[in-house]
């Protein structure tokens, strides 16, 4: 729901992944070798030297591509796709792989090499970081938590740029993005624009969508909500926010929380002066109305930086917006 630009702070997340994966993550340019020498050998092909000639960049490339930037992405997409040209379906094709004396073992290529990145491994090492950073819900939807504890992660990771385009990528910190499945399931191997790490130099919008609550206040005493409207920058519905609806059904998955709205307008309409005063006293906190909903709407932040930490986040944090402007707040 909002991007982060990579700082030193962010960098150091990165270090400390690459720095666990290189040790864990035994023998990664071995078992290259090994899968690209046995598949070059063991397959037909137009073209052998394309096979030979894609391992040796990744062997190369590793393991700079664990912290690769997505500002630096497009020149190594560029020259692993050069080599590409000559064998275009290899990443995909189901390849014998090893063999016994009674077996040959197949496999889609892609899906051998994202095995000898060890990428289950570098999974476990990235959950608990991705908890340190505060990454606990989806980056897509922020409605579903993302956690990870005691070597478990319960929660899927996209690989922002497929994995079936661009194994290089499989293991790298900025392309392993925390989602639920519902949104991973809709986006699979589409391209989605939210990339959840950006750098300055790219000049991206960090924070580019809106919830827009619709309110209905004509039947009982407190107003409700009767629709949770998804826009982009400035509350108008933009490029960047029909793509992200379409992609991940926002507005359908949202219709579900329209009480989580609701509760927010009847609490800040039933708050009374002695209310806030008792309630700021009690908690130690501002006495205003502001400062006491958000108190008891389950200790809510209002910073942009810590919406990922909880779910609903985003969507509670436009609403007391729209509070505010309305006038409530």
């Amino acid at each position: 729901m909002v991007k982060i630009e990579i700082d030193d702070a962010v960098r150091d997340y990165a270090l400390d992944y690459s720095q666990l994966v290189i040790a864990t993550c035994a023998d990664v340019e071995k078992k290259l070798t090994e899968l690209g020498t046995f598949v070059a050998d063991n397959n037909n092909w137009n073209d052998k030297s394309a096979i030979t000639d894609y391992f040796d960049l990744l062997i190369a490339d590793y393991p700079k591509v664990l912290t690769l930037e997505p500002i630096e992405w497009k020149q190594y997409i560029d020259k692993y796709n050069e080599v590409l040209k000559r064998e275009p379906d290899m990443l995909k094709t189901k390849v014998a792989y090893r063999k016994t004396e009674t077996k040959v073992f197949k496999g889609k290529l892609y899906e051998r090499i994202i095995e000898c990145l060890q990428y289950t491994k570098a999974r476990v090492i990235l959950g608990e970081i991705h908890q340190k950073m505060g990454l606990k819900t989806c980056v897509y939807c922020n409605a579903i938590p993302t956690m990870s504890k005691n070597g478990e992660v319960f929660y899927q990771m996209d690989h922002y740029l497929p994995q079936s385009l661009y194994p290089f990528l499989g293991t790298c910190f900025y392309n392993l993005q925390p989602s639920c499945g519902v949104c991973n399931d809709h986006k699979k191997t589409q391209d989605c624009d939210f990339g959840l790490y950006v750098n300055s130099e790219q000049h991206k919008e960090l924070s580019p969508f809106r919830f827009v609550p619709k309110i209905e206040s004509l039947d009982g005493p407190y107003p409700r909500c009767e629709e949770i409207q998804f826009r982009g920058k400035g509350a108008n519905v933009t490029k960047e926010s029909k793509a992200h609806e379409e992609m991940f059904h926002i507005n359908n998955f949202y219709a579900g929380y329209k009480d989580e709205v609701s509760a927010l307008y009847t609490d800040a309409y039933k708050m009374n002066p002695t209310m806030i005063e008792v309630n700021a006293a009690c908690w130690g906190i501002p006495a205003t109305k502001k400062d006491v909903l958000v108190y008891m709407s389950g200790h809510l932040s209002l910073e942009e930086k810590d919406i990922h930490k909880k779910t609903l986040t985003k969507l509670k944090q436009d609403t007391i917006k729209q509070l505010k402007e309305g006038g409530v707040l």
